[in-house]
């Protein structure tokens, strides 16, 4: 189990493992991650990262670096909509929806900035911010 993963792109993805047990001040908040899943786009936060024996009917088994997250729900339809595909607006799922993925299908690391989207909605929305910290 390990907890960074340095991506094709440069950043450098975290895990809530290790980021959650450091003090604020040393918090470097980068376990919000994009990723591909069955051809679809979705956003997670990563738990940790290992590599497990995977059986493979022709060769035994396989070494597999893969990550497990936590997946985001899908963006809200409306606000998707209003915002002509610009706002995407997700909620946490927690342990309700643990996933391993491929750490090969990770595209980037994103931020999941908290929002109130909907006045006196008790759910706790998060929009997605591409591209945190880098030179667009």
């Amino acid at each position: 189990k390990w907890a960074r993963l340095r991506l094709p792109n440069g950043q450098v993805a975290r895990t809530a493992w290790k980021e959650k047990r450091k003090p604020l001040h040393k918090l470097r908040i980068s376990r919000n991650v994009k990723f591909k899943l069955a051809g679809n786009v979705h956003f997670g936060e990563v738990l940790f990262y290992v590599y497990l024996d995977i059986p493979h009917p022709q060769h035994g088994t396989e070494e597999k670096a893969l990550a497990l997250v936590s997946i985001y729900t899908q963006p809200h339809p409306a606000l998707l909509q209003a915002s002509l595909h610009t706002v995407l607006s997700c909620q946490y799922q927690g342990d309700c929806a643990l996933c391993f993925i491929e750490v090969k299908a990770i595209e980037s690391v994103v931020a999941m900035v908290p929002h109130n989207p909907f006045p006196g909605d008790p759910m706790e929305w998060f929009v997605v911010v591409e591209k945190p910290g880098l030179d667009i």
